[in-house]
């Protein structure tokens, strides 16, 4: 089955607890990763890719989308959830804001936006570069990619993320079901 859409969650970045997260880019075993996810991506044939503007996605979105012969096009739809009030975070303090997040998405309980301001926004992003034929690459953020992928195919969103790897590619049917799942 053709996929309609391919999630990219970045690669693993280099923490820099002085540099709010949205400006992380990718360490050098995150760059050597996102190469790597090209020729396991290739074989979705993708006709288009979207990016969100963080460092970390655009670093990602380049280094696969070159041997794959796509320009990727930034939409700041696509970027994480808005939380740079929030710092840098314990894992089990991120954890926490984020399972809040999405147990309570029409409230502002983590950061500058709600689960469902940041679901329409993403959405949004995705639908206005989607091609009329063919798999399209959106490369994004962990919490927002869990969001988008739990309202469209009803998975639990924090089991969801808890799954996702570094970096992670989540191909989609035409009824939002993941019906492929690439890590490395």
């Amino acid at each position: 089955m053709t996929p309609h859409l391919v999630l990219v969650r970045h690669a693993r970045p280099r923490v820099d607890p002085g540099t709010p997260s949205s400006e992380w880019e990718l360490s050098p075993e995150g760059r050597q990763a996102a190469g790597a996810l090209a020729g396991r991506l290739a074989a979705f044939a993708p006709v288009r890719a979207i990016m969100s503007p963080e460092p970390k996605a655009r670093q990602t979105a380049s280094a696969v989308c070159g041997p794959l012969g796509l320009a990727p096009e930034a939409d700041a739809g696509l970027a994480e959830t808005r939380r740079r009030s929030v710092g840098v975070l314990s894992p089990e303090a991120l954890e926490a804001g984020i399972a809040r997040f999405f147990a309570e998405p029409d409230r502002l309980v983590f950061g500058e936006e709600t689960a469902d301001a940041a679901f329409d926004r993403f959405s949004a992003a995705v639908e206005r570069h989607r091609p009329a034929s063919g798999p399209m690459l959106v490369f994004s953020h962990g919490t927002v990619i869990s969001l988008y992928v739990s309202r469209l195919s009803g998975v639990d969103p924090m089991s969801f993320w808890r799954s996702l790897q570094l970096p992670h590619a989540l191909a989609l049917g035409a009824d939002g079901q993941v019906i492929d799942s690439v890590t490395l």
